[in-house]
């Protein structure tokens, strides 16, 4: 909980930078593409986060980082700010947080589509519009299939869950026997 809070804090200082100067959607595709290159070489990160290398060594890596990738300066400074106060852990936290407030803005919200078998494109459409219908926000849903539902769709949006799937069904089914 701790950890969403500072989460937060970053994510919206650095928001708040990008809204001031137009380019807070550019700072989340950053934010993506630095942390591609830590997730790819993750002796990268390691060595980023953990106190084995002193920490003048670890700035200048993360400088040179920083320069190879041109990384915006507040972008730059965020990182940099987050290697000083041992914080780099918590970047993949920073970037949801910040992927919410932008999403927020453009005013979308995400969410998981989670289906028993491959989906045609134009049903997720007719889904994300009859919830767009419903939240009067633009919806994008993520599809992950997920054998266990049997059939049918279950749909998670802001912490509200959506269940068409006959797995559910059956379970209605099943306590309602139980109860007669």
């Amino acid at each position: 909980m701790i950890s969403q809070s500072i989460a937060k804090r970053y994510a919206k200082g650095l928001f708040a930078v990008g809204e001031k100067d137009g380019k807070y959607r550019d700072y989340l595709d950053e934010i993506e593409k630095i942390l591609k290159v830590f997730d790819e070489t993750k002796q990268l990160g390691k060595a980023l986060m953990l106190p084995i290398l002193e920490m003048q060594k670890r700035k200048e890596l993360l400088s040179d980082i920083m320069k190879a990738l041109s990384v915006p300066l507040p972008l730059a400074n965020l990182f940099s700010m987050l290697l000083e106060k041992n914080r780099m852990g918590y970047i993949h936290m920073i970037r949801d947080v910040y992927s919410n407030l932008v999403d927020e803005k453009e005013g979308r919200i995400r969410g998981t589509l989670y289906t028993a078998y491959p989906l045609a494109d134009i049903m997720q459409r007719r889904i994300e519009d009859g919830l767009k219908k419903k939240l009067h926000k633009d919806v994008a849903l993520q599809v992950i299939e997920d054998k266990a539902l049997i059939g049918g769709v279950k749909v998670i949006v802001q912490g509200t869950i959506i269940d068409g799937s006959v797995k559910q069904q059956l379970e209605t089914l099943k306590e309602n026997i139980l109860k007669e």
